[in-house]
């Protein structure tokens, strides 16, 4: 009998998401500046774009194993974010603890999963072992037998040259999972803005999840395309949600699409081809730190990070 074979496609834009940008055609168009070069326009169904071979995998562990983020992690966050979301389209807001949660993790994830904040982790992990190596090596001198190399990182190099790899994408998901970050979040008021008498459309990229001042602060708000006239959005207050939706919904989308354009890494994935010169003149052009950077530089206090003033590319629309 046949057996299934473990993942290989890791999205790190999940195909459910993408989804809402299809057009008849089932298709979206992707638009990709690969190594910083010249933005190029292919259309492409969700499941042929936003992933990396083994993205999550964890070398050196058998084959069941290796996938087992992708499978038994990734994969669920998804699947639970989907069908919040589904609900939250047809106008139900959820409101226990735990569908809640469920729609807070796929944000937090969304933020902590391209392949750029996977190698920024395991750089991290890399530093901190580096940090620690002294300390470690006298006490390895200390137990260490004939035969054994003289010092620990040849130690661990020659039993398990993988291990900080595999380390590095665990935290991911630690992070992702991390109470401290999603608690908050979870306390803010919810809503979806709908944006129908805009006539252009929003975009979405591989910064998808913008947040707006440090989440301590009163007019702090975090909002994610869920689709091309459709907004969602949780903010400390209500009134910031009453003011951005009294905007025009042209320019709400405006100043998201220039916050998901110019501050994409490699990616921005639109309905059609409409915005293709907005795109390609601005994809990029604005570096910010991700969560996973600000994460790494202060693993000890997560809930600190997300209290870091942030730069407020929308604050113009709620002022």
């Amino acid at each position: 009998m046949a057996t299934s074979q473990p993942p290989r496609k890791h999205h790190f834009a999940p195909v459910f998401y993408l989804n809402r940008w299809t057009g008849a055609d089932g298709q979206i168009e992707q638009f990709h500046a690969p190594h910083g070069r010249v933005v190029r326009a292919r259309r492409l169904h969700p499941a042929a774009t936003g992933f990396k071979t083994d993205l999550y995998a964890l070398p050196g562990l058998a084959a069941d194993l290796m996938q087992q983020i992708e499978s038994k992690f990734m994969q669920t966050v998804d699947s639970r974010a989907a069908a919040v979301l589904a609900r939250m389209e047809d106008g139900h807001e959820p409101t226990d603890r735990a569908t809640r949660s469920d729609w807070t993790r796929f944000l937090q994830s969304l933020q902590l999963r391209t392949p750029s904040d996977i190698v920024g982790l395991k750089d991290r992990v890399r530093a901190d072992w580096g940090l620690t190596v002294p300390e470690i090596q006298t006490r390895y001198e200390a137990l260490r037998e004939d035969g054994d190399p003289e010092t620990f990182e040849a130690f661990i190099e020659a039993r398990d040259p993988l291990l900080v790899e595999r380390i590095g994408v665990r935290l991911a998901t630690v992070l992702i999972d991390h109470p401290g970050l999603g608690e908050r979040i979870n306390n803010m008021e919810w809503d979806i803005l709908d944006l129908e008498r805009s006539n252009i459309a929003l975009l979405t990229s591989d910064h998808a999840v913008d947040r707006v001042l440090g989440l301590k602060e009163p007019r702090a708000f975090i909002t994610l395309p869920i689709g091309p006239k459709r907004l969602f959005i949780a903010a400390n207050e209500r009134r910031t949600i009453d003011a951005l939706a009294a905007r025009n919904p042209r320019d709400v989308v405006m100043h998201r699409n220039r916050t998901t354009v110019k501050c994409a890494l490699d990616y921005v994935w639109a309905q059609d081809r409409a915005q293709a010169a907005f795109i390609g003149a601005n994809m990029g052009a604005v570096p910010v730190r991700r969560l996973s950077e600000r994460l790494a530089a202060d693993p000890a206090s997560p809930g600190a990070v997300q209290d870091e003033a942030a730069t407020p590319p929308l604050e113009a629309a709620v002022s």
